[in-house]
Protein backbone atom coordinates (compact mmCIF):
# COMPACT_ATOMS: atom_id res chain seq x y z
CA UNK A 1 0.00 0.00 0.00
CA UNK A 2 1.22 3.52 -0.70
CA UNK A 3 0.81 5.78 2.33
CA UNK A 4 1.31 9.55 2.36
CA UNK A 5 2.31 10.99 5.72
CA UNK A 6 1.89 14.73 6.03
CA UNK A 7 4.37 15.71 8.71
CA UNK A 8 7.83 14.49 9.68
CA UNK A 9 7.56 14.79 13.45
CA UNK A 10 7.88 11.95 15.94
CA UNK A 11 4.47 10.42 15.27
CA UNK A 12 4.70 10.57 11.49
CA UNK A 13 8.28 9.30 11.43
CA UNK A 14 7.52 6.45 13.83
CA UNK A 15 4.44 5.22 12.00
CA UNK A 16 6.13 5.69 8.63
CA UNK A 17 9.15 3.64 9.67
CA UNK A 18 7.01 0.82 11.01
CA UNK A 19 4.72 0.66 7.97
CA UNK A 20 7.73 0.74 5.65
CA UNK A 21 9.29 -2.15 7.57
CA UNK A 22 6.07 -4.07 6.94
CA UNK A 23 6.42 -3.57 3.20
CA UNK A 24 4.33 -0.46 2.56
CA UNK A 25 5.61 2.45 0.48
CA UNK A 26 5.69 5.69 2.48
CA UNK A 27 5.95 9.22 1.09
CA UNK A 28 6.42 12.01 3.61
CA UNK A 29 4.91 15.36 2.73
CA UNK A 30 6.88 18.42 3.80
CA UNK A 31 7.02 22.10 2.89
CA UNK A 32 10.76 21.59 2.43
CA UNK A 33 11.55 17.97 1.48
CA UNK A 34 15.29 18.72 1.38
CA UNK A 35 15.40 20.10 4.94
CA UNK A 36 17.95 18.54 7.28
CA UNK A 37 15.22 17.26 9.61
CA UNK A 38 13.44 15.53 6.74
CA UNK A 39 16.67 13.94 5.50
CA UNK A 40 17.36 12.66 9.02
CA UNK A 41 13.89 11.07 9.08
CA UNK A 42 14.54 9.37 5.73
CA UNK A 43 17.86 8.05 6.98
CA UNK A 44 16.08 6.47 9.95
CA UNK A 45 13.07 5.13 8.10
CA UNK A 46 14.80 3.27 5.28
CA UNK A 47 14.66 2.83 1.52
CA UNK A 48 10.90 2.35 1.22
CA UNK A 49 10.42 5.96 2.35
CA UNK A 50 10.81 9.18 0.38
CA UNK A 51 9.87 12.84 0.82
CA UNK A 52 8.12 15.27 -1.49
CA UNK A 53 6.26 18.53 -1.38
CA UNK A 54 2.98 18.11 0.49
CA UNK A 55 0.78 18.19 -2.59
CA UNK A 56 3.04 15.84 -4.55
CA UNK A 57 3.24 13.40 -1.63
CA UNK A 58 -0.44 12.49 -1.86
CA UNK A 59 -0.28 11.61 -5.57
CA UNK A 60 -1.02 7.89 -5.85
CA UNK A 61 -1.48 7.46 -2.10
CA UNK A 62 -4.15 4.99 -1.03
CA UNK A 63 -4.21 6.35 2.52
CA UNK A 64 -3.16 9.74 3.89
CA UNK A 65 -2.03 10.31 7.49
CA UNK A 66 -2.32 13.86 8.81
CA UNK A 67 0.41 14.13 11.45
CA UNK A 68 0.91 17.87 11.77
CA UNK A 69 0.32 20.36 14.57
CA UNK A 70 -3.31 21.40 14.91
CA UNK A 71 -2.36 24.97 14.04
CA UNK A 72 -1.13 23.87 10.59
CA UNK A 73 -3.95 21.49 9.69
CA UNK A 74 -6.39 23.87 8.01
CA UNK A 75 -3.85 25.48 5.67
CA UNK A 76 -2.43 22.10 4.71
CA UNK A 77 -5.78 20.50 3.97
CA UNK A 78 -7.10 23.44 1.99
CA UNK A 79 -3.97 23.31 -0.18
CA UNK A 80 -4.50 19.69 -1.19
CA UNK A 81 -7.55 20.02 -3.39
CA UNK A 82 -9.78 17.03 -4.16
CA UNK A 83 -8.82 13.97 -2.11
CA UNK A 84 -11.17 11.79 -4.16
CA UNK A 85 -12.74 9.81 -1.33
CA UNK A 86 -9.45 8.49 0.05
CA UNK A 87 -9.08 7.63 3.75
CA UNK A 88 -7.53 10.49 5.70
CA UNK A 89 -6.28 9.39 9.11
CA UNK A 90 -6.40 12.20 11.66
CA UNK A 91 -4.05 11.56 14.59
CA UNK A 92 -4.06 15.15 15.86
CA UNK A 93 -4.77 16.15 19.43
CA UNK A 94 -5.72 19.85 19.39
CA UNK A 95 -3.76 20.69 22.53
CA UNK A 96 -3.28 24.03 24.20
CA UNK A 97 0.34 25.13 24.32
CA UNK A 98 0.63 24.34 28.05
CA UNK A 99 -1.10 20.93 27.65
CA UNK A 100 -3.84 22.08 30.04
CA UNK A 101 -6.68 21.09 27.73
CA UNK A 102 -8.04 21.02 24.20
CA UNK A 103 -8.08 24.11 22.00
CA UNK A 104 -11.01 23.48 19.67
CA UNK A 105 -12.09 27.08 19.10
CA UNK A 106 -15.77 26.17 19.00
CA UNK A 107 -15.50 22.91 17.03
CA UNK A 108 -17.01 19.75 18.49
CA UNK A 109 -13.79 17.84 17.77
CA UNK A 110 -10.67 18.28 15.67
CA UNK A 111 -11.65 15.30 13.52
CA UNK A 112 -15.05 16.77 12.64
CA UNK A 113 -13.43 20.10 11.79
CA UNK A 114 -10.89 18.32 9.62
CA UNK A 115 -13.77 16.66 7.76
CA UNK A 116 -15.08 20.16 6.99
CA UNK A 117 -11.67 21.29 5.71
CA UNK A 118 -11.26 18.10 3.64
CA UNK A 119 -14.81 17.41 2.44
CA UNK A 120 -13.79 14.94 -0.29
CA UNK A 121 -11.80 12.71 2.09
CA UNK A 122 -13.06 9.90 4.29
CA UNK A 123 -11.76 11.02 7.68
CA UNK A 124 -10.90 8.40 10.30
CA UNK A 125 -9.66 9.37 13.76
CA UNK A 126 -6.85 7.11 15.02
CA UNK A 127 -3.42 7.07 16.68
CA UNK A 128 -4.22 9.95 19.04
CA UNK A 129 -4.43 7.93 22.28
CA UNK A 130 -0.97 6.36 22.43
CA UNK A 131 2.59 7.63 22.80
CA UNK A 132 5.38 7.22 20.30
CA UNK A 133 6.95 4.57 22.55
CA UNK A 134 3.76 2.54 22.38
CA UNK A 135 3.49 3.04 18.62
CA UNK A 136 6.96 1.53 18.36
CA UNK A 137 5.93 -1.47 20.45
CA UNK A 138 2.27 -1.95 21.43
CA UNK A 139 2.87 -5.37 23.03
CA UNK A 140 2.68 -5.49 26.85
CA UNK A 141 3.49 -9.03 27.90
CA UNK A 142 0.75 -11.18 26.40
CA UNK A 143 -1.55 -8.20 25.83
CA UNK A 144 -1.80 -5.72 22.98
CA UNK A 145 -2.44 -2.03 23.54
CA UNK A 146 -5.82 -0.83 22.32
CA UNK A 147 -5.99 1.62 19.46
CA UNK A 148 -9.35 3.33 19.15
CA UNK A 149 -10.54 4.60 15.79
CA UNK A 150 -13.74 6.18 14.52
CA UNK A 151 -15.19 7.40 11.25
CA UNK A 152 -18.31 7.56 9.12
CA UNK A 153 -17.19 5.44 6.16
CA UNK A 154 -17.13 1.64 6.64
CA UNK A 155 -14.62 0.90 3.86
CA UNK A 156 -12.19 3.55 5.08
CA UNK A 157 -12.41 2.15 8.61
CA UNK A 158 -11.65 -1.37 7.39
CA UNK A 159 -8.48 -0.12 5.69
CA UNK A 160 -7.40 1.87 8.75
CA UNK A 161 -8.13 -1.06 11.08
CA UNK A 162 -5.86 -3.20 8.90
CA UNK A 163 -3.02 -0.70 9.23
CA UNK A 164 -3.58 -0.50 12.99
CA UNK A 165 -3.57 -4.27 13.38
CA UNK A 166 -0.41 -4.69 11.30
CA UNK A 167 1.44 -2.53 13.83
CA UNK A 168 0.46 -4.92 16.63
CA UNK A 169 -2.34 -2.91 18.21
CA UNK A 170 -5.79 -4.26 19.04
CA UNK A 171 -8.06 -2.07 16.85
CA UNK A 172 -11.29 -1.00 18.56
CA UNK A 173 -13.99 0.66 16.47
CA UNK A 174 -15.40 3.52 18.53
CA UNK A 175 -18.20 4.28 16.06
CA UNK A 176 -18.92 7.35 13.92
CA UNK A 177 -16.58 10.30 13.49
CA UNK A 178 -18.49 12.17 16.19
CA UNK A 179 -16.90 9.74 18.68
CA UNK A 180 -13.75 11.80 18.28
CA UNK A 181 -15.45 14.02 20.86
CA UNK A 182 -14.62 11.22 23.33
CA UNK A 183 -11.26 10.10 21.92
CA UNK A 184 -9.64 13.53 21.99
CA UNK A 185 -10.42 14.10 25.70
CA UNK A 186 -9.22 10.51 26.30
CA UNK A 187 -5.86 11.65 24.98
CA UNK A 188 -5.88 14.35 27.66
CA UNK A 189 -6.34 11.64 30.28
CA UNK A 190 -3.35 9.81 28.83
CA UNK A 191 -1.24 12.96 28.97
CA UNK A 192 -2.36 13.60 32.55
CA UNK A 193 -1.46 10.08 33.68
CA UNK A 194 1.78 9.88 31.73
CA UNK A 195 3.25 13.27 32.56
CA UNK A 196 1.47 14.66 35.61
CA UNK A 197 0.83 11.46 37.52
CA UNK A 198 4.26 10.05 36.76
CA UNK A 199 3.34 6.93 34.76
CA UNK A 200 5.66 7.87 31.91
CA UNK A 201 4.91 7.38 28.23
CA UNK A 202 5.46 3.62 28.18
CA UNK A 203 1.87 2.92 29.19
CA UNK A 204 -1.27 2.32 27.15
CA UNK A 205 -5.02 1.90 27.26
CA UNK A 206 -6.45 -1.62 27.04
CA UNK A 207 -10.13 -2.50 26.58
CA UNK A 208 -11.26 -5.85 27.94
CA UNK A 209 -14.68 -7.50 27.89
CA UNK A 210 -16.47 -10.71 28.76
Amino acid sequence: MQIAILGCGNVGATLGARWAALGHTVVFGSRNPAAEKVLEVLERTGPRCSAKDVKDAIQGAEVILLAQPWSAAEATLRSLGDLDGRPLIDCINPLKHDLSGLDLQGAESAAEQIAVWAPTAKVVKAFNTASVKVMNNPQFGDQKATMFFCGDDAEAKIKVAQLIGELGFDPVDAGPLASARYLEPLAMLYIHLAFRQGWGSNCAFRMIKR
